[in-house]
């Protein structure tokens, strides 16, 4: 998995997000990096890169990715642009979309749902079509200053004369 060998599961190089047995995610999890799942999820998972749902997994979530393999159990639908693979103890509850050809269900591997086969054109619109982005970018424009009906610029400190009025 970490050497440099083109048929290493993870392609572009590091290791995977990892989310571990005994981890629990609710929520949309997304990114550009592989990730390996040990642990339980529930919502989305939109990735740019490998999906893999290890054999202690209990995913339920809609998984959009290129590359999807399973030996875990998934409830939800799954979206492939290219390959999608049940390993021997993977489970899958739900429809599975992908290109013609690129389906792998191993002996033992279980589908209860439609096999759907989609188009490239089809399959890029299912796909998680860009990644939000975390940060905000800087701005370039300057701060605009607020003021009151008065068209005076707010100010959260006294004035001078009040501050005198005040001690008197």
């Amino acid at each position: 998995m970490f050497t440099n060998n083109k048929k290493a599961p993870f392609q572009g190089g590091g290791a995977p997000t990892y989310v571990g047995k005994g981890m629990r995610i609710e929520g949309k999890i997304w990114g550009t990096r592989p990730i390996w799942i040990d642990g339980e999820v529930k919502g989305s998972i939109d990735i740019g890169s490998e999906v893999i749902i290890g054999e202690p997994a209990k995913i339920d979530a809609t998984i959009r990715a290129p590359i999807i393999k399973v030996n875990g159990f998934v409830e939800g639908e799954l979206y492939a642009s290219g390959k999608i693979e049940i390993m021997s103890r993977g489970r899958v509850h739900g429809d599975v979309t992908n290109l013609a050809g690129c389906l792998i269900i191993h002996d033992g591997g279980i589908v209860e749902g439609q096999c759907k086969i989609e188009n490239e054109e089809k399959m890029k619109s299912l796909s998680p079509q860009q990644i939000p982005k975390l940060l905000v970018e800087k701005s370039t424009t300057p701060p605009k200053i607020i003021q009151d009906s008065e068209n005076e610029p707010y100010s959260n400190t006294k004035s001078e004369e009040e501050s005198v009025e005040t001690k008197q």
